[in-house]
């Protein structure tokens, strides 16, 4: 239910409020709920709110229940009204601050959850989870500060020990952030998420590293989970692969990316690219209609391509300029996007919903964008860069709210970017990755679309090969800095050098100069590789 519904149940129910009859079913609500009964303990508690709507027990509750079933958006609702309501009750504005953070509202997370801090400073979970939020909005400084205080209150807190351990890593510290894992690990040895956060900080030298031990033996254990599981996998995919040992490492992979292809059913066969809807909406007649209508700011750069074609490092690099900040992979235009479905007046998905709205709403999202993406920023700043890769797809709707928004569009060897997106556990999305065909498939959609984009929008996009940077760093960053606007500076060359927090698989190596051996990588691998190539192959340009 929307808080427009709950607002209006609300007022409809003035009339017949019965306090009394609400709590008996309040009551019986949580008896379903504690004997496993969720539906009749959501009939009741629904009940008892109409009843009575200010029972704020009851709206705790409900969200409670509704957030067990992974109904996060439908309790969000309930969670607000129940803070409403009980103002001065830190467990509501909890939930609500966790619920906000699982939406992805991570700012208005950090809001709430410093209210909760302040009103119960020995709330271990509110520190954590306070500190969850800083550290996704890029604030890795406030994030190890809240893991600290929660450390204070319980020194023998593995989860905290494990996400400061994280926040050290964002900020490149990774001697640090070991020592944090270990601390982890001698409190609950058998964690596999921080075995592999362990992995993710180091270079293996010996197959005999006591490492690889402890997580082969933890392998064999009956008591994992299926995502301990593929954590152990992915780490020791890992190592093996520093060992230079690629059939193990390979098998790790491979068993590691089945586990989680198949934990997600039918979600992960759609490639999400609508390249028929695409060419169809994205016509020169719709550029022309709305040429006038975006917000003109130079302030955005996207930098946009397949994962692990090298956006972490083209961001380092531009982020290495006095000028430019970066602020990482951003939500805002695919939130900007499914806004654009909700206000279409036939509620057509997107692209078609484009042509049926205005130019003053396009303009307003412009600004909106460009509002979010200056929060907080210093004034010598004149360029904030947007590392989401698939923002790629969404390129036409960029162009239209951003007229002025500079585009890199980041390239790689196909194999060698397949073959790195296969090698990476991502926790969410990129679920094409878990599969080597649907790999192949995705890698063609997203060519197929970019060769789209460079004839619809001509002189638009500045394209970055990775080889070629590899290649000859100082002229291809010359490039690139020109390519913003903005004067060169000897920094960006010595961009390993930039103290900033960077929150993506790539974290280690944008902390290093540039270097060659992940060229060519894939041949080592070639042996196990037949349906990627196969899938690869069905295009002639690309192998």
């Amino acid at each position: 239910m929307s808080l427009r519904k709950l607002k209006r149940s609300r007022k409809q129910s003035k009339k017949k409020s019965d306090p009394a009859a609400a709590e008996n079913s309040f009551a019986k609500g949580n008896m379903h709920k504690q004997a496993g009964r969720p539906v009749e303990a959501e009939a009741c508690f629904r009940h008892a709110l109409r009843l009575n709507p200010n029972h704020g027990e009851c709206c705790n509750n409900l969200g409670n229940l509704l957030h067990g079933q992974g109904k996060i958006a439908d309790a969000l609702p309930y969670y607000k009204r129940s803070c409403e309501l009980m103002p001065d009750n830190p467990v509501c504005h909890y939930n609500y601050g966790t619920c906000l953070y699982e939406t992805g509202q991570h700012l208005e997370s950090a809001e709430v959850l410093e209210r909760v801090v302040h009103m119960a400073p020995n709330y271990l979970e509110a520190f954590t989870s306070l500190g969850r939020a800083y550290q996704t909005l890029g604030d890795p400084g406030r994030a190890i500060t809240a893991f600290k205080k929660a450390l204070r209150l319980n020194p023998d807190s593995a989860e905290a020990y494990r996400f400061l351990g994280l926040a050290l890593k964002d900020e490149g510290k990774m001697t640090e952030a070991l020592e944090k894992f270990e601390l982890a690990l001698r409190i609950k040895p058998d964690d596999a998420c921080t075995w592999y956060n362990t992995t993710r900080c180091r270079r293996y030298q010996s197959a005999d590293d006591r490492d690889i031990q402890s997580m082969e033996r933890l392998l064999q254990k009956n008591t994992k989970s299926v995502e301990d599981t593929i954590f152990l996998h992915f780490g020791l995919g890992k190592i093996y692969d520093d060992l230079r040992i690629f059939d193990k490492a390979f098998d790790h992979f491979q068993q590691g990316n089945s586990l989680k292809r198949d934990s997600l059913g039918s979600a992960w066969i759609s490639t999400g690219i609508e390249l028929t809807q695409i060419r169809k909406t994205f016509q020169q007649e719709l550029f022309n209609r709305f040429g006038s209508a975006g917000e003109r700011s130079e302030l955005p750069v996207f930098i946009v391509g397949m994962p692990r074609s090298g956006t972490s490092l083209v961001e380092q690099i531009c982020a290495s300029h006095s000028r430019v900040q970066g602020r990482g992979e951003l939500k805002h235009i695919s939130s900007i996007k499914d806004s654009l479905v909700e206000a279409a007046v036939d509620k057509s998905p997107y692209p078609e919903c484009l042509l049926s709205v205005n130019s003053s709403l396009l303009h307003s999202l412009g600004q909106q964008y460009i509002r979010e993406i200056s929060t907080n920023l210093p004034e010598n700043i004149s360029r904030v860069t947007d590392k989401m890769p698939s923002n790629f797809i969404l390129l036409g709707l960029i162009r239209i709210i951003l007229p002025n928004a500079r585009i890199i569009h980041c390239t790689r060897n196909p194999v060698d970017t397949c073959l790195s997106n296969y090698f990476q556990y991502f926790n969410e999305g990129n679920e094409c990755s878990f599969d080597l065909d649907t790999l192949a498939l995705y890698y063609r959609k997203y060519k197929e679309l970019m060769a789209f984009w460079k004839q619809t929008l001509p002189g638009t996009l500045h394209e970055v090969n990775y080889e070629e940077l590899v290649d000859d760093p100082e002229k291809n960053c010359r490039k690139l800095i020109n390519f913003l606007g903005l004067e060169w500076e000897e920094s960006c060359l010595s961009f390993f050098e930039t103290k900033r927090a960077v929150r993506t698989a790539s974290d280690w190596q944008v902390r290093q100069p540039i270097y060659t051996s992940s060229v060519e990588r894939w041949r080592n691998y070639e042996e196990w590789l037949g349906k990627l190539l196969d899938g690869l192959a069905s295009d002639s340009r690309l192998v």
